[in-house]
């Protein structure tokens, strides 16, 4: 029955079809075989629905899970940032830390957040969850919730690290946010590490939050990798199960981001930090 659904997710328009056997050749677990009649999916179980066959035919032939080509972002003519756009960005990004009042624009965040679909993970398991806190309000309900389970955990008998107790006392009194800087929001991606197929849940985060900060920083979005909650949730982890409802072990990593409260000048100098290594 799983082998019959999965076959029925490859389908080729014969009218469009050229036979080249381009789907085929790129079919990195040879799910797909060519025949006499075409390109059919051969060993379902093998598919991995990457759907390099969609992208590969030349002609628009192939629609893979009801996706049709012509729903595809064609490459042709697509503009695509330079190699010194790129690299200008990678050398001018900073972790911002000082955010502004005013809340980034639904729209924009939706979009980007849609858009980290598209971010590759190993085996293509597809098993991230993007939790997003998305205003100063979100964030404010999420920082009482955050102390609160703090205060609750102090009463029991085991102590809490000083790093953790200290700023939390003095954000509870009204000082400085050491935990999340005031950011005006705050993702949490998460994987599933115990979902078929996974096999890189924590470089799976990983990369998902390099695109989330490629993303944002176009739209005019400042960001900061929140290490922070890697140290909770080794240290008291059931923090995090009372706010986020991250599990004890799940793969995880959280990014700040709002609006900038501060303009830097100038990038930084690094280039001569990369140990380059070439092995002819």
């Amino acid at each position: 029955m799983k082998d019959t659904a999965m076959a029925e997710l490859f389908e080729v328009d014969g009218a469009k079809c050229v036979k080249c056997g381009a789907c085929v050749r790129d079919c990195a677990f040879r799910a797909l075989k060519m025949e006499d009649a075409g390109p059919r999916m051969a060993f379902p179980d093998r598919c991995m629905k990457c759907q390099h066959c969609l992208a590969v035919c030349q002609t628009g032939a192939v629609t893979f899970d009801g996706k049709r080509p012509e729903d595809s972002l064609p490459v042709g003519n697509l503009q695509l940032p330079s190699l010194e756009s790129v690299e200008n960005w990678l050398r001018t990004r900073r972790s911002v830390r000082r955010f502004a009042a005013a809340d980034v624009d639904r729209a924009t965040l939706s979009r980007i957040l849609a858009a980290l679909g598209n971010a590759p993970t190993g085996c293509n398991a597809r098993s991230l969850t993007f939790t997003c806190f998305p205003t100063h309000e979100s964030m404010d309900r999420f920082r009482h919730g955050f102390i609160s389970a703090i205060e609750r955990h102090r009463d029991g008998t085991k102590l809490l690290p000083r790093w953790l107790a200290v700023p939390a006392i003095r954000l509870r009194k009204g000082g400085e946010d050491m935990f999340f800087r005031g950011a005006g929001g705050m993702l949490v991606v998460s994987s599933d590490e115990k979902a078929p197929g996974v096999t890189t849940p924590r470089e799976d985060v990983t990369i998902a939050c390099a695109h989330f900060e490629m993303l944002a920083n176009a739209a005019g979005i400042a960001t900061c990798w929140c290490g922070f909650l890697g140290l909770v949730q080794r240290e008291v982890p059931e923090l995090l199960e009372q706010t986020i409802g991250l599990s004890r072990t799940a793969p995880f990593y959280a990014m700040l981001f709002g609006l900038p409260a501060v303009r830097y000048a100038r990038g930084v100098q690094r280039d001569s930090y990369a140990q380059i290594d070439f092995r002819e």
